[in-house]
């Protein structure tokens, strides 16, 4: 009986153990639902107390919006439309710093200055189309993708060290405007015809530098005389590969005529030690190598033709670029709608106080 005793006790003490574990989980889950019940019936006094104010101020909320909206639409029949159009570009012989400092002189001139006058001297357009210009602008036209290409390209020209530590991530923050050839450039005007006449001078006023000029055209006289040397060589070898043919079908003739005409004989070139021999696959492999290399300087001096290459010009007219939030139409009723509910619920609160005191 001695020793039932303790295990008696024991198991009670578990028991009791027991309980309380279940007894503080159901505590801490009952405060849980009182705190999100209480959250849950704020709300939802919110939302009742948020109604019934709509409900009793309805007729001012009306008045406002309504006036508002008139207003705003009267303000938006009078104001101008915003047109935009882009252009994208290839910018090469490093034209791009040179681009980007006239987009920004066309902006100031636009934007800040309103200088229609010269930027209709400097565009070759009429003072009066450029009135309607209201904003020029350039960023880099780039994707991912691209990103990822130049990075590639640029890391195969690092040693194995500067590899292992150069990441994307760095490349991409060491990158500016100035490190891409593709570029988008928008203008922005209240005149959708406007960009007919942009499309005449306005690339020609964008790469206007002497100094650009010079860099293409002693580009373009260096890879016409790598073309023209290229293109003897070929002539050279082209000439002399039919020569050897033509002194192989000789040799051959020859040489079945020597073993009387049989035709079971070839005659081998390596088989008289005082033979010239050629091996035309030779000649065959230098030919296409300098062919490839002509060809592709010839792709060079194309995609170089040009300081600027215009990838997509302006359209003939601009498209509407506006947003609802450019509309007063739209704007004003929310504005009034906002300002409604601040004064009634000073109102309301200047009640309030005026109750306890």
């Amino acid at each position: 009986m001695s020793q039932e005793l303790p295990k008696n006790n024991d198991n009670k003490s578990e028991e009791v153990d027991l309980l309380v574990f279940f007894n503080l989980i159901g505590n801490a889950f009952g405060k849980v639902y009182s705190f999100f019940e209480r959250i849950f019936k704020t709300i939802y006094k919110l939302i009742i107390a948020l109604l019934l104010h709509l409900f009793k101020s309805a007729k001012w909320y009306a008045i406002g919006i309504i006036v508002s909206f008139a207003i705003g639409y009267g303000l938006d029949s009078l104001k101008e439309k915003n047109y935009g159009a882009n252009m994208f570009i290839n910018t090469n012989f490093n034209s791009t710093r040179q681009v980007y400092e006239n987009m920004r002189n066309l902006n100031q001139l636009a934007a800040i200055d309103h200088d229609s006058k010269e930027i209709a001297r400097q565009l070759k357009i009429s003072e009066e189309e450029a009135s309607k210009i209201k904003n020029f602008y350039i960023e880099p036209d780039i994707d991912q993708n691209t990103q990822m290409e130049m990075y590639v390209a640029y890391r195969s020209g690092l040693d194995s060290v500067s590899r292992v530590e150069s990441t994307f991530k760095d490349y991409l923050e060491g990158l500016n405007s100035y490190s891409f050839k593709s570029h988008k450039i928008g203008v922005l005007a209240t005149d959708k015809n406007v960009y007919k006449s942009l499309k005449n001078n306005f690339v020609s006023f964008l790469r206007k530098n002497p100094y650009l000029d010079s860099l293409k055209q002693i580009n373009s006289v260096n890879i016409n005389a790598k073309i023209k040397d290229i293109t003897g060589q070929i002539q050279k070898l082209d000439s002399l590969k039919n020569s050897y043919l033509a002194i192989r079908i000789k040799e051959s003739d020859k040489s079945v005529s020597d073993n009387g005409g049989s035709g079971t004989n070839f005659y081998m070139g390596n088989s008289q030690p005082n033979e010239l021999l050629v091996d035309e696959s030779n000649l065959t492999t230098l030919l296409f190598n300098l062919t490839q290399q002509k060809t592709n300087l010839e792709n060079n001096l194309d995609l170089n033709r040009n300081i600027i290459d215009v990838v997509s010009d302006f359209p003939p007219s601009g498209y509407d670029v506006s947003q609802w939030t450019d509309y007063f139409k739209f704007t004003f009723p929310i504005i009034a709608f906002i300002l409604i509910f601040l004064v009634i619920m000073f109102i309301n609160l200047s009640r309030f106080l005026k109750s306890q005191s």
